[in-house]
């Protein structure tokens, strides 16, 4: 069975990109996809003002369940088996950290701004440093 991890993100390139694992895959009957959204830790500063901590995170956490349910229902019409996984932390460095138990990660192309060619992206910073292969799906 191909474990493939797919890191998935509220952009349209990431949907974009599933749309293309998901014609990729499709056919293929030995595979399982584990769906993965890292949620940034939400950081509040003392001199940003009254804010009620737990209610913002439960607010995150709400707008993350979103994403992972929209993707789930994609890919469960296609017919494709899958899980998903929600974590907090640096995307980068979580979805690494899961990645040696899978075989293929995949990950939707990033834009393709003068913001991301000058300051780089995740998407790089996945095919350097993934101890497994990695499909950038466009």
């Amino acid at each position: 069975m191909l474990r493939v991890l797919f890191g998935i993100s509220d952009t349209q390139e990431c949907r974009s990109g599933a749309d293309a694992a998901m014609r990729l895959f499709s056919q293929i009957k030995e595979v399982h996809f584990t769906l993965v959204h890292v949620s940034p830790e939400v950081l509040i500063y003392p001199e940003s003002g009254i804010m009620n901590y737990s209610q913002t995170e439960v607010v995150a956490n709400e707008q993350s369940q979103q994403l992972i349910d929209e993707f789930m229902e994609l890919f469960a019409q296609q017919g494709i088996s899958c899980e998903t996984v929600l974590k907090m932390g640096n995307p980068v460095d979580v979805v690494l950290e899961m990645a040696p138990s899978f075989d293929l990660l995949v990950i939707g192309a990033s834009e393709s701004s003068m913001f991301y060619r000058l300051f780089g992206s995740h998407q790089n910073s996945f095919i350097d440093n993934s101890p497994i292969p990695v499909l950038v799906a466009k």
